[in-house]
């Protein structure tokens, strides 16, 4: 048997005697283009006065058709227009019109043209990549059409065709505008084609370059922010416009018809609705920390979402807190920018970042929500309209820091924490566990540093044996390790860093694609200090710690690093400290210098010995002292009684703390005059202790008699010469750390407090005995 395909018909009934002009819109009707239709009636026979209403009718009805979407018999679709693809179609009058009929027609045609794209990009919006606003912005369009555009054109402008034998044509627009019809479809319109316009664009631009503009732009505006935040960006552009882009755009259309009450509010409504998935995002990440944005058109954006299995160390490293969330630029409404509301973003950004913190710790999936009087108004107009936006932001920025607060200074003990990280790395409250390490550690600190030598291994298990049993959070996380680099590279690795942030900052930012930033970037890098391990251990002395989550969002990384430096040089001043105390025993107690020597032996060796030894003492227990008490306990102190009312606040209290510290004179442009005095004092103490046998021999040659003197001036002579050398270098050098205190007092902040610290070590340094 024959199968025949049956083709399917689908029609609009309602019930109703007469069909309705919607029952044509369910299926394509043939084009007159390409399907031959029954002639249409000549309107040239129709030109007499008396058949004037009868030529109006028809083009009446004509134009009911066009309004949905359909050809008349008059007033048709151009030759090109094809209802299967994405093109526009344009109608076509008949020639015959008459002209004032025929400008009535192309005002009104229009709106059958706007019918047929709005229907159009609304289904074609439907589409996943274009995200839940345009999804939402379709269904709007969907139903607009629907219970507005066509129930209009059903309900009363056919009716009156039909039953009113005077309707005109100029009834039927005037109708239209009274209706705000066709305002209301031409703003539509206008809003798909910019859309459309949008998208366009973005497809055919370079967007890597585009990428590399915003970010540069980026770095631009964030240097002219009044505050101090550090605002994380994605500057890379969606490749089609969704999300933000669309609210911006209904935004931008607003304020070109402010003047026309009527289209503002209809666009206002308008933007409520679409924009209520973007708003439910935003509200749940300010109120919960959530992002459920499924389709990258949300202002915040989790760069780790695509990562499935995420290793335990960047899932819970401090670098997450700075690098996992950032501020989609693509993605803003309108009125928020970088340079003009950086800090409101900002606030937007780690309000969520906060409450993630505190959900991962606790390990809840939503957090309690009490909402102020504020908090309960209308959070969706505030948004839009921008009046309360900044108050109902502040508001949750404020509760998320609480919870947070609460979190790290009860829950965590964070002040605890960072005075145990005081008491490991800076010996506060600590001298006797450190001047032991010291002490039990002293022959391995002092050897030649090797890149693999034996003396990590053993200093290492010393400190543990040490420390096994200690309850101290610090201490059981504390490792000890040799750093390849010494103290003075890194002191001047940290150094050039910092400067060359500063000087090649406006050289960075002439860059003109990524490519070029990468090469300067890596040429900067290149140029910094990198050489070999040098001096003794003591120099490659570090301590090394790994915060754990959620205490390495408040002490970073880079704070760690910090109070590496800051107390590698602790200890390297500790370390001269219990040297020159070892050597006073041996320059004091031990029986060959207690042993009686010639007058000429006691007075131009024995006792500039002791005496070169004691300003030696006195010059780094001054330093020690002064660092310790005038630059970081103030400091520690600051941060440890500190009140602050943000997270941020408490990150930044401690950063600029520790930067104070590094930026001290003594640890950053005295830190190399020191060194070198260090070195003359290490070997000032290395001849000390090397002259036993000298001191035998000079302890012996007291009863000679006068003619074999000369051969203890032989012995004697080089060694008072020595001692000499050494005071005067050492002497120089002391005063040029003097003058470098008095430059750098002259260049600091002239406070009260600075005055009185840098006077007390100028006064001190003045009293050494000469």
């Amino acid at each position: 048997m024959e199968v025949r395909p049956v083709e399917d018909y689908a029609g609009l009934n309602l019930g109703q005697e007469r069909p309705p002009l919607l029952g044509r819109l369910a299926n394509c009707q043939p084009l007159s283009s390409v399907n031959p239709k029954l002639k249409a009636y000549s309107l040239r026979e129709l030109s007499s006065p008396d058949n004037i209403r009868v030529r109006e009718a028809l083009l009446v009805r004509d134009l009911l058709n066009v309004l949905v979407g359909l050809e008349g018999a008059y007033i048709r679709y151009n030759n090109r227009y094809d209802p299967y693809s994405n093109s526009v179609p344009e109608f076509k009058i008949a020639k015959t019109m008459d002209s004032s009929l025929k400008s009535f027609s192309k005002r009104l045609s229009k709106l059958g043209k706007y019918y047929i794209v709005l229907e159009k990009v609304a289904e074609h919006w439907s589409d996943p990549e274009h995200g839940m606003v345009l999804h939402r912005l379709g269904y709007e369009i969907r139903q607009f059409l629907k219970h507005t555009y066509l129930k209009f054109i059903t309900s009363r402008l056919e009716p009156e065709f039909r039953n009113n034998n005077t309707f005109s044509i100029r009834e039927m627009e005037q109708l239209i505008h009274e209706a705000e019809i066709a305002k209301q479809m031409d703003l539509l319109y206008t809003i798909c084609d910019r859309i459309d316009k949008e998208t366009t664009m973005r497809q055919s631009v370079d967007r890597t370059q585009v990428d590399f503009d915003n970010f540069m732009n980026d770095l631009k505006d964030q240097g002219q922010l009044q505050s101090d935040v550090i605002l994380a960006t994605d500057t890379r552009i969606l490749p089609v416009a969704k999300g933000g882009i669309i609210l911006r755009i209904l935004q931008d259309l607003i304020q070109e018809n402010l003047g026309d009450r009527s289209g503002v509010h209809f666009l206002k409504t308008l933007l409520l609705n679409i924009s209520t998935d973007y708003r439910s995002m935003l509200e749940g990440w300010l109120t919960q920390g959530h992002l459920h944005d499924p389709y990258d058109e949300f202002m915040v954006i989790d760069t780790m979402r695509q990562l499935k299995d995420t290793p335990l160390s960047l899932k819970y490293g401090d670098r997450l807190w700075d690098t996992r969330y950032m501020i989609r630029k693509d993605a803003l409404p309108r009125n928020l920018t970088i340079k003009d509301d950086g800090e409101l973003m900002f606030k937007i950004l780690v309000t969520g970042k906060l409450l993630n913190v505190v959900k991962t710790s606790l390990g809840v999936k939503e957090l309690p929500i009490t909402q102020s009087s504020t908090l309960a108004m209308d959070f969706a107009s505030s948004l839009m309209e921008g009046t309360l936006w900044a108050l109902i932001i502040d508001e949750w920025y404020q509760r998320a820091n609480t919870l947070c607060l609460e979190l790290f200074l009860t829950g965590y003990s964070l002040r605890e924490f960072l005075l145990q990280l005081q008491r490991h790395f800076f010996g506060y409250q600590n001298s006797h566990n450190l001047m032991k390490f010291l002490g039990r550690n002293m022959v391995d600190l002092t050897r030649k540093y090797r890149p693999s030598g034996i003396e990590e291994s053993r200093i290492r298990r010393t400190f543990e044996l040490e420390h096994r049993s200690r309850a101290d959070l610090v201490i059981q996380l504390l490792n000890v390790q040799l750093d390849p680099h010494s103290f003075a590279n890194t002191v001047a690795q940290y150094g050039a860093t910092t400067t060359m942030a500063k000087d090649s900052g406006t050289r960075l930012l002439s860059a003109n694609n990524f490519e070029t930033l990468r090469n300067m970037l890596l040429q900067d890098y290149d140029s910094q200090i990198h050489s070999k391990g040098q001096g003794s251990v003591i120099h490659h002395l570090q301590f090394e710690l790994l915060v754990p989550y959620p205490l390495n969002v408040v002490v970073t990384r880079t704070c760690t690093v910090q109070y590496q430096v800051i107390s590698r040089y602790f200890f390297i001043l500790q370390y001269y400290s219990r040297l020159l105390d070892d050597t006073w025993t041996e320059i004091n107690k031990n029986k060959l210098w207690k042993q009686q020597f010639s007058p000429r032996v006691t007075k131009n060796f024995v006792r500039p010995c002791r005496l070169l030894h004691n300003k030696m003492n006195q010059f780094v227990k001054l330093l020690l002292e002064y660092f310790s008490s005038d630059v970081v306990d103030k400091e520690s102190h600051h941060v440890i009684n500190s009140q602050p009312d943000t997270v941020v606040a408490l990150q930044t209290l401690l950063q600029e703390s520790l930067t104070n510290v590094m930026t001290n004179c003594c640890l950053s442009q005295l830190a190399p005059i020191q060194l070198q005095i260090f070195d003359i004092v290490h070997k000032f103490c290395k001849f000390i202790t090397s002259l036993r046998g000298e001191m035998q021999f000079l302890q012996k040659n007291t009863t000679l008699e006068p003619q074999d003197q000369l051969e203890a001036e032989s012995h004697l002579k080089p060694l008072m010469n020595y001692v000499r050398l050494v005071y005067l270098t050492f002497e120089q050098h002391v005063q040029a750390f003097k003058e470098g205190l008095l430059h750098y007092h002259a260049e600091s902040v002239d406070t009260s407090d600075n005055r009185r610290d840098i006077s007390r070590i100028m006064l001190s340094l003045d009293l050494l005995p000469s």
